[in-house]
């Protein structure tokens, strides 16, 4: 059994004891945080996943017909809480270990000292089959990337700076590597581009130029400052420039 219960500001599990079914939980909570512009999910999905992986094996003792419920809600900004819960009988969560064993051969699970490692905060219900955690991801800029009428749409979750530029770098290149010409991108979240990121857009640029197919460079719902940016480094004659009113700058 697998059913999902997806509401404003929550989305809820609830599953049969197979660990085949961890990999979709994990999947379709991916798929619904984009709505939230957090893409930087190793840690986060590596809490979901011992949470889950705890119920069924040490919760529901593996018993394929027990269900777990899982429910991961979003709660301010990019802060949400995680809470499953199985069908066992709990266990005595006050003598839970929460340390990773500095012993790498140590036997001992890692399970819950890894939770507590990525997580803000763990909890457990009185009866210890209740596990709730909560997590928050950092503010660092993302960058989404869509397909529309031929175009690939890149849009910055935010400032686009040095601190983000080798990730902005690797990821116009492998676009360039899949042989695409056309690329928009949407400035609406940036307010604030640096020069480091800057010689990134005009690499980009120059290195489109290789190419057999001409290619188109737009970039839209720039603010005032960021358009004055482009026309000041005359990235204004490589990219069409368009504010966040849609007026095109020449």
């Amino acid at each position: 059994m697998f059913n999902v219960n997806e509401e404003r500001e929550s989305i809820t599990f609830r599953l049969t004891s197979e660990m085949r079914l961890v990999d979709r939980v994990v999947r379709d909570v991916a798929e619904y945080l984009k709505q939230y512009d957090v893409f930087e999910l190793a840690n986060f999905n590596m809490v979901l996943r011992e949470l889950l992986n705890n119920a069924i094996e040490h919760g529901n003792k593996n018993v394929v017909e027990r269900l777990v419920t899982c429910c991961v809600e979003h709660l301010q900004n990019t802060r949400f809480k995680i809470t499953v819960e199985d069908e066992g009988s709990g266990f005595d969560h006050k003598k839970v270990d929460l340390t990773i064993p500095q012993d790498p051969l140590e036997p001992r699970s890692r399970g819950y000292g890894l939770i507590n490692a990525f997580a803000d905060e763990i909890g457990f219900n009185k009866a210890g089959n209740q596990v709730t955690a909560y997590f928050h991801f950092t503010s660092e800029t993302g960058f989404k990337i869509t397909e529309e009428d031929g175009w690939q749409v890149i849009s910055p979750t935010g400032d686009v700076t040095s601190s983000v530029v080798d990730k902005f770098r690797t990821l116009l290149i492998s676009l360039i590597d899949k042989g695409h010409t056309r690329y928009r991108f949407d400035l609406i979240k940036v307010e604030d581009i640096d020069s480091v990121s800057l010689s990134v857009f005009i690499l980009f640029a120059k290195m489109l130029t290789k190419q057999k197919t001409p290619a188109e460079l737009v970039i839209v719902n720039a603010n005032r400052d960021l358009v004055n940016l482009f026309q000041m480094t005359r990235l204004n004659k490589a990219y069409r420039v368009m504010t966040s009113t849609g007026k095109h700058n020449p």
